[in-house]
């Protein structure tokens, strides 16, 4: 079963409506309010972050867009092999794993997705926020988006506070920002 056309999901959209938020404001108000874009340190710190961001938006479309890794609908296992590892055996009835949906037996660690309408080998669970299962073919994408994601949210935390400690004669005007940025790591986090 191919996976069907890339279609609108909120979720996806959200995501990169946040990064590109995030973006924007890191090089665009902090670097720029606290070394200027036009000076070397605020060159070489809008540069790193911008390659953060792209590191991100790059890992975050191949979570996206590849396939989690699917169960060949010819595999068939090997019961009289004797070298093959140990098969997954259901608990009930010691039957070798079939999913009844797709109708083929399933290797260890796959499991069925409702939403994606397969069987997905060594998946780990079905991600709204990519819009596809996280599974054998795309873990390691994943979990480096996430690594990305977290890191492009400490140093524009690093900014944030430097940025309000050198400027607290505008109290109101930042803690307005503060509640704004406040507000855009709790999204963060949250995805």
């Amino acid at each position: 079963m191919k996976r069907k056309g890339v279609g609108f999901s909120l979720p996806v959209a959200v995501v990169i409506l946040v990064i590109g938020f995030i973006y924007f404001s890191t090089v665009f108000t902090f670097i720029d309010r606290w070394f200027s874009l036009t000076s070397s340190p605020g060159i070489a710190n809008a540069a790193a972050f911008t390659a953060l961001a792209l590191m991100c938006v790059y890992s975050y479309s191949i979570a996206v867009f590849r396939d989690p890794g699917r169960v060949p609908p010819s595999y068939m296992p090997d019961v009289e092999d004797q070298e093959s590892p140990v098969h997954e055996i259901k608990r009930k009835g010691g039957d070798l794993r079939y999913c009844q949906k797709c109708s083929h037996f399933k290797p260890p660690r796959a499991h069925h997705c409702r939403v994606c309408k397969r069987c997905v080998l060594r998946m780990d669970h079905h991600c709204i926020w990519i819009n596809n299962c996280v599974g054998h073919t795309n873990y390691k994408v994943f979990f480096v988006f996430v690594v990305y994601a977290v890191t492009a949210c400490i140093f524009q935390k690093w900014f944030f506070v430097i940025l309000v400690t050198k400027q607290k004669d505008n109290y109101f005007h930042y803690s307005f920002r503060l509640v704004l940025h406040l507000t855009e790591s709790g999204v963060y986090f949250y995805i």
